[in-house]
This record gives C-alpha cells, structure tokens and sequence, in this order.
C-alpha cells in the first residue's frame, strides 16, 4: 500500500512541476521577451508621432500607455490632434483549445486611455506558436480618421527562427494578407484625396458604395496590392 502511495505521490509531483512552470514562470519569460521588440515598433511609427509615456510589467500582463499625435485625428485632417491609448498584453500560454496551436504566447488589446472624451479606435490581435515552430499573428482593429470610419485586419505567419535576424528576414519569410476597408467619402473630402485617386486609377484601392478597399498579401517574397505584383525587394534595402 505504502509503494502505491508513492507511486501516486511522484505522480501527482511530475504532474504538478510542467502545470506550475507553464503557469507561474513561463508568462514573465514571455512578457520580457516581447516588450522589448514591441516597445521597438512603437518608437518606429513616425506616421503617427508615438510617444511611450509608462510602461507597466507584470507578471501575467503588462499595460503599455502610449500617445499619439497626428492630423488624420482631426476631421479636416490639417489639425494635429493627440491621442491616448493603452496597449494591454495578457502574456500566454493561454487558450490551449485554438486550432493547431501548441500555446498563445499573447494576446494584445489597443484601448482608449481612461478619460479620453471620444473612443476613435480599438483593436485586439493575438500572438500564437504552432507545432512547426511558426509565429502567428491575428489582429483586426477599427479607426476614426478624417470623421470617417476605417478597418484593418491581418492574418500573418514567420518562421520563430527569423524573430531574431531583423525585421528584413521577418519580411523575407513572412506570408500575410492584410485587408483594409476604409471610408472612401471621408478620405475624399480629406487632404488625402489626391493620394486615393493615384491609388484607385493605379489599381491598388477599389471604390464602391461609399468604400475604398485594398487586399494586399504578401507570400514568396512577392507583395500582391489587389493583383498586381512586385517582388518585396523593391521596398527592402540591398544586402
């Protein structure tokens, strides 16, 4: 009987070890890994003027509040108007149901920071691992610019291996479909009408019904703007 007990203790113990590591260690090793890269892409948005005002790291999510100043926050688009928003990332392995899926690394949520009077944008998008050793990312977000309501939503896969070469090996690797939906009428009455009609008579954004829609993918090296085709080499400095 006391040789069963045994058994079952040592059991229960080599069951519990892998459950704690996955559950108590793993998160803070995943959130140090991806603030850094993540931090890194903020700085890099100059469209949009981003400036990193706090960062907030726990051990299972960590809170990064940002801000941004632009003119395509204005509904004239000639105004620059700031904007606050919080990027909130839960830190994975979690949801271990999702198809073909060894764990979440993390799942991200962009929010208007508290107080702000008008809520212009939202996303949410997860970071996934696979069983092959691909990086998966799934995100859509909607936004307010130019008074006008505008969509994007991602699909993207890259080997893990290539996370740490730069983002050109990302690219290289990277296999991706991005749709956007945007508010054709609103960007029309906007100074950035002129650069829609280049993209409309060019092909690269279809206009119906009030939408300007654009479906670029890119896959083999090669970027596809609504079927027309050029190499990503173009876009990528010489090596």
């Amino acid at each position: 009987m006391s040789a069963i007990k045994k058994l079952v203790s040592l059991t229960l113990l080599l069951i519990l070890i892998p459950v704690l590591l996955v559950t108590t260690v793993l998160p803070p090793v995943i959130g140090l890994l991806l603030r850094p890269p993540l931090l890194h892409s903020l700085e890099r948005a100059q469209a949009l003027n981003v400036e990193i005002t706090s960062v907030r790291a726990g051990w299972f999510s960590s809170d990064i509040d940002i801000s941004m100043e632009s003119n395509i926050f204005s509904a004239d688009g000639l105004s620059p108007v700031r904007q606050s928003a919080i990027l909130h990332l839960n830190h994975g392995p979690i949801m271990w149901h999702l198809y073909d899926t060894l764990f979440a690394l993390t799942d991200i949520r962009l929010l208007p920071a508290p107080g702000q009077d008008q809520t212009n944008f939202s996303g949410s998008g997860l970071l996934r691992l696979d069983t092959r050793g691909y990086l998966h990312f799934d995100a859509i977000t909607g936004f307010t610019a130019f008074a006008g309501d505008h969509w994007l939503e991602t699909r993207a896969s890259w080997p893990a291996s290539t996370s740490r070469q730069g983002w050109q090996s990302v690219l290289r690797a990277m296999q991706m479909r991005l749709s956007i939906d945007a508010n054709a009428t609103a960007l029309l009455q906007s100074p950035a009408a002129d650069a829609l009609r280049v993209y409309q008579q060019q092909g690269w954004a279809h206009i119906a019904n009030g939408r300007a829609r654009s479906t670029i993918q890119l896959q083999d090296e090669r970027l596809d703007i609504n079927g027309t085709v050029m190499p990503i080499g173009l876009f990528l400095d010489s090596r």
